[in-house]
């Protein structure tokens, strides 16, 4: 954890980022009272108090996905969409928006900043972008070649208060370029030069295979631009377990996202979290991914394991049902969120 200890220690003049990827349980669904109980948010609250410097206040949730694809989360999630709008796999957690013509997506976040992150390529067309209902702004998404990540439109410095942005294909685009796909909107609340702040780069439905290969470059080149890097944390295996996949699949899986991570101008630790079993994942694959993950930390001196199976109760057991820690056959209530933030939080804290 020294690097990520090294970078967190430079929050007074850069921020310090934690990446979470990973499937729906590192998206936070189950969370039911406020999208602020994902233990995303608990999270960077506990990391916050601790470590955030005076004066920076930090944008609550850093990033907001433009994809209809963030699913089972509670309805403060800051992001409506008009019925004709699809999704899309480019950008973090592979999730981005599907635009056609007559329809759009509105963002919407507290703070003073924002960044709109898009895909651009020869079948994108012009990108319409309103900031709180006034006059529009127009940019061409066309490019020669397809293109993730890029950072389409900057708000500028905002008042304080709450923002909304609406995204839609601009008439004026070719008609040979059918949508726009918008990823999310990058927010600030202070916090673009400080500060701890905890993105969301995670997918539900997700296995660690569908991050590598030729689906790597969907997500690396806005992975690469995420500033100040400092922590990757990688808590996968329900969907891979359940799906067939080998403990030396998981294995190569990871270690080649490790790789496409590095390779993209990450520099930090990475945590690879062994969750508590899914209800009907196999006893021993569950365990051999755990050897797995003990296997690539122990020849790997910047990767360490954490085992919430050991702290956590696995879900369909009498102690899980007593404690309320499970929405579903997989999912984590509001109280199981924050037992897996308190977790990390200790896991992670300087020592």
């Amino acid at each position: 954890m020294r690097k990520w200890w090294a970078a967190l220690a430079g929050r007074y003049t850069e921020p310090v980022s934690v990446v979470v990827m990973g499937d729906s349980n590192s998206e936070g669904t189950g969370a039911t009272t406020s999208v602020h109980r994902r233990w995303q948010q608990v999270l960077q609250a506990q990391l916050r108090a601790r470590f955030q410097p005076p004066g920076v206040k930090g944008a609550a949730v850093p990033y907001i996905s433009a994809s209809p694809r963030m699913y089972l989360v509670p309805d403060d999630y800051e992001r409506t969409a008009t019925a004709g709008v699809g999704e899309s796999s480019y950008g973090l957690g592979q999730r981005s928006a599907t635009i056609p013509a007559g329809e759009s997506v509105t963002m919407a976040f507290v703070g003073r900043h924002a960044k709109l992150h898009a895909r651009k390529g020869p079948e994108v067309g012009r990108y319409r972008i309103v900031l709180d209902g006034g006059t529009p702004v127009v940019v061409d998404g066309a490019a020669q070649s397809g293109v993730n990540g890029q950072v389409i439109w900057d708000s500028g410095m905002l008042p304080a208060g709450r923002h909304t942005v609406q995204v839609s294909r601009d008439p004026s685009s070719k008609a040979t370029a059918a949508a726009v796909y918008p990823e999310g909107l990058m927010t600030y609340d202070g916090d673009e030069a400080a500060g701890v702040r905890v993105v969301d780069s995670a997918r539900g439905g997700a296995k660690v295979g569908d991050f590598i290969g030729l689906n790597a470059w969907n997500w690396y080149q806005p992975f690469g631009a995420l500033p100040a890097k400092g922590l990757l944390i990688l808590p996968w295996g329900a969907n891979d377990a359940t799906s067939g996949t080998s403990p030396e699949a998981f294995r190569a899986g990871l270690e080649a996202l490790i790789v496409l991570a590095r390779g993209n101008g990450f520099a930090g630790s990475v945590l690879l979290v062994h969750m508590p079993k899914r209800g009907t994942a196999s006893e021993q694959v569950w365990a051999d991914y755990r050897t797995q993950m003990e296997a690539i930390a122990g020849s790997d001196p910047d990767v360490a394991v954490l085992d919430l199976r050991a702290r956590i109760p696995d879900q369909g057991t009498p102690e899980a049902a007593q404690l309320g820690v499970y929405v579903d056959e997989v999912h984590f209530t509001d109280r199981g969120q924050a037992m897996i933030a308190d977790q990390i939080a200790s896991a992670i804290l300087p020592r």
